[in-house]
């Protein structure tokens, strides 16, 4: 059904040149010349699957630095008041690394790119950066559970939130959680080094990578991304199903109050507007990083699910593509969220966007 939706037919691969000579490259490779089965997935059908998906995340990943470029002026321009906007600018800044990398490793992956004749390898290349990627991405993680964690304190502790998140405390969590990241992801550098090596597309002799010291590289992703995206995402998680659950009460609590006149102590009309876009937010985030957790936590249930396997490898390649994609689709999208229920980023906004407009016309 899901080919179907591509037209992946025999008939349109013969129409795309690079697919036949990327599979026959892929076909004539040692491995696959031992291979006893064929793969659940053929090498033309990735291939098609990896000009398909590239082609749809460019395009994503443009709109979404020039989105996440967007928030970083807004929450420069609104200043840091707030430990939450603190942490916002600091997670468009997250995105937007992660969205760069992306774009560059959708140009390094794409078939066409792939099957150009030039003096290094694009998709080498994007893979000796894709600890920026997976750094990144964990500092957006960890960014996200604390906004998550300081709005379910905001519930529970109205009165004392401020005290327990102040800037200062945010700002050094930041600083913590980004040379950890580097600390723990730079290791993946040492365990590659760059080659010599003759191209199997074009026969001629380009720049390569090779991994000499694969447990490394494995160790420094599992410390770096792994057990950090996976605690994150259990937190905010968690914390989204509270905030939930809070937020439903404290709607009724105050529809009771207004019938008799009376009060309420809980929360504020700002803070459940906070608790609103957090629970936005935090609702990006699992839909962006479920994929991924799912794709390091089922092989461990099913250790034959794994990128090298002969039979499932060319069908899980394609799975962690597509949870890139969606991953790029949760790091495009916040702008939507921050304007249509973000009073001052929806005010900052439009005096920005009015100001450019006036200078334009002068």
């Amino acid at each position: 059904m899901f080919f179907s939706l591509f037209r992946l037919d025999p008939g349109s691969f013969e129409s795309l040149e690079f697919v036949d000579a990327l599979a026959e490259a892929m076909n004539s490779s040692e491995e696959m010349a031992l291979m006893p089965v064929q793969p659940v997935l053929s090498n033309a059908q990735y291939i098609l699957f990896l000009f398909y998906l590239n082609t749809i995340s460019i395009p994503i990943c443009i709109f979404g630095i020039l989105t996440n470029f967007t928030n970083i002026l807004v929450f420069y321009k609104m200043g840091f008041s707030s430990p939450t906007n603190i942490s916002l600018f600091c997670l468009a800044i997250a995105d937007s690394l992660t969205l760069c990398y992306t774009l560059i490793a959708n140009f390094g992956n794409h078939p066409v790119f792939q099957n150009a004749d030039l003096s290094i390898s694009m998709y080498d290349v994007t893979r000796v950066g894709a600890h920026v990627y997976y750094s990144s991405l964990a500092i957006g993680s960890w960014i996200t559970a604390v906004i998550n964690m300081e709005r379910s304190v905001c519930v529970v502790f109205p009165m004392k939130v401020k005290r327990i998140f102040t800037h200062k405390t945010t700002a050094s969590l930041i600083i913590v959680m980004v040379i950890y990241q580097i600390g723990s992801g730079l290791p993946r550098s040492f365990g590659v080094r760059f080659v010599w090596t003759t191209s199997a597309l074009t026969n001629r002799t380009i720049i390569s990578y090779v991994m000499f010291n694969p447990r490394l590289v494995s160790l420094s992703f599992f410390v770096s991304f792994s057990v950090p995206n996976l605690i994150c995402f259990i937190i905010v998680v968690l914390g989204t199903v509270f905030l939930i659950s809070k937020f439903k009460q404290s709607r009724q609590l105050r529809s009771k109050m207004s019938g008799t006149g009376e009060k309420s102590n809980k929360l504020s009309d700002k803070d459940i507007r906070l608790v609103r876009s957090m629970i936005f937010v935090s609702a990006l985030y699992i839909y962006g990083a479920a994929p991924n957790v799912l794709l390091y936590v089922i092989p461990a249930a099913y250790p034959s699910l794994y990128i090298d396997n002969p039979y499932l490898g060319n069908l899980y390649a394609v799975f962690l593509i597509i949870a890139v994609v969606i991953q790029a689709t949760s790091c495009s999208v916040n702008i939507f969220v921050y304007v249509g229920m973000g009073t001052n980023f929806r005010k900052t906004f439009g005096e920005m966007v009015s100001s450019r407009s006036k200078n334009s016309y002068k």
